[in-house]
């Protein structure tokens, strides 16, 4: 994971910034801290920020805090920091690897949502396309609730080169896409190294990467439901795969 895009990012609220500190994938610049607040006499908070150099730990009483950000939700912690996303794929040596590829997906919230999915699901990388694609905001830090610390975000120009990758590296692609040669999600052995791609709002996934995927599989659906929001799909295949390597 040598080459690598760092995102300037605002975060607030207890969790998230904890995980942001204690993170080897997130550089804190800035820490403020409101005098007397949850995160203030919050121990593991104080013990991260003991171990900063001071200039990096601001303490504000709360009506300057207020004017540094605009919500109630804070618990009186803010932090500014740079997160990484990696345009190198990594080497694999877990037998039960797993990575999750978004193809176009644009909504921070989604993304934000599956970091957080992936990160409690034993993923190993999300990764991204660098065009026509969300990449890392504040507002997919915060959505994520301290995901984006958690798992490692990659960034490349093209899926199917990243599909090569990967198969090199013997692992099994599954598309998730509703067509009809898709087989019931159930049904795929999610064991061993495996690839999930998931399509973007709107388009799914492209016509080169389904061709290039190993087995395509859908979530049926009830009432003329089609599909599902691309973090709601991504949320039932990442802890049916957990359950599955969990036998």
């Amino acid at each position: 994971m040598d080459k690598f895009t760092k995102h300037r990012i605002s975060v607030y609220g207890i969790n998230g910034c904890y995980d942001a500190m204690e993170s080897n994938l997130v550089e804190v610049t800035q820490v403020y801290l409101e005098k007397n607040s949850p995160a203030y006499n919050h121990d593991s908070i104080k013990t991260l920020c003991a171990k900063m150099p001071q200039d990096k730990v601001t303490i504000l009483d709360g009506n300057s805090f207020r004017d540094k950000i605009d919500t109630n939700r804070s618990q009186g912690v803010l932090i500014k920091a740079q997160a990484s996303s990696f345009s190198s794929l990594p080497a694999i040596e877990q037998k039960n690897a797993c990575y999750v590829i978004l193809d176009q997906v644009q909504d921070p919230h989604n993304l934000g949502q599956i970091l957080r999915i992936c990160a409690g699901g034993s993923i190993n990388g999300v990764i991204i396309t660098d065009r026509n694609s969300v990449s890392m905001t504040s507002a997919v830090a915060q959505v994520s609730q301290g995901g984006f610390a958690k798992i490692p975000l990659y960034s490349v120009v093209n899926i199917n080169q990243a599909i090569k990758h990967f198969k090199k590296n013997d692992f099994w692609i599954t598309s998730f896409e509703n067509n009809i040669d898709a087989k019931d999600w159930y049904s795929i052995d999610l064991k061993g190294r495996s690839i999930l791609i998931f399509g973007g709002e709107g388009n799914g996934v492209s016509k080169q990467v389904l061709k290039n995927s190993d087995f395509t599989a859908t979530i049926p659906m009830s009432n003329n439901m089609n599909s599902l929001n691309v973090s709601s799909a991504v949320s039932a295949i990442v802890f049916e795969r957990l359950r599955q390597i969990s036998q």
